[in-house]
């Protein structure tokens, strides 16, 4: 009887073991592209501001702008463990996410604004909460 509960046990652990390892591979490799972000904001974007076509295109260029700048910030911001360094980098990220706010804001219709402006503000307090916690 004890033969069989080890035996029950060192096949739970090791699929317990297998399958944590499986799910650490299937989440690297469900991480999207520049392109697929910039994608899935856009298509967010035209159905909160109804974007044109002509906005849609602007809107994903500055989106992918925004990305491609923010992306290396983050990234050393992950591997750095002194705080002035990684405050540096928040305002750095910062200043782009404000220029990729104010250039949407230059494409948008009078109606579509304030909308946009009621994103900024949640993105703002989110960014907020953040840093009050770290």
């Amino acid at each position: 009887m004890k033969k069989l509960f080890l035996t029950i046990a060192v096949f739970g652990a090791l699929t317990l073991t297998s399958v944590a390892q499986n799910n650490k591979t299937a989440a690297a490799s469900t991480e999207m592209t520049v392109e697929q972000k910039a994608d899935k904001e856009t298509a967010r974007a035209v159905t909160t501001l109804n974007l044109t076509d002509a906005q849609k295109v602007k809107f994903k260029q500055f989106t992918m702008e925004r990305i491609n700048a923010n992306k290396p910030l983050r990234d050393k911001a992950k591997a750095s463990t002194d705080k002035a360094e990684k405050k540096a980098i928040h305002t750095q990220v910062k200043a782009n996410n404000d220029k990729y706010f104010a250039n949407v804001n230059g494409i948008l219709t009078a109606e579509q604004q304030p909308k946009w402006a009621d994103h900024k503000k949640k993105v703002d307090e989110k960014q907020g909460r953040q840093t009050h916690t770290d």
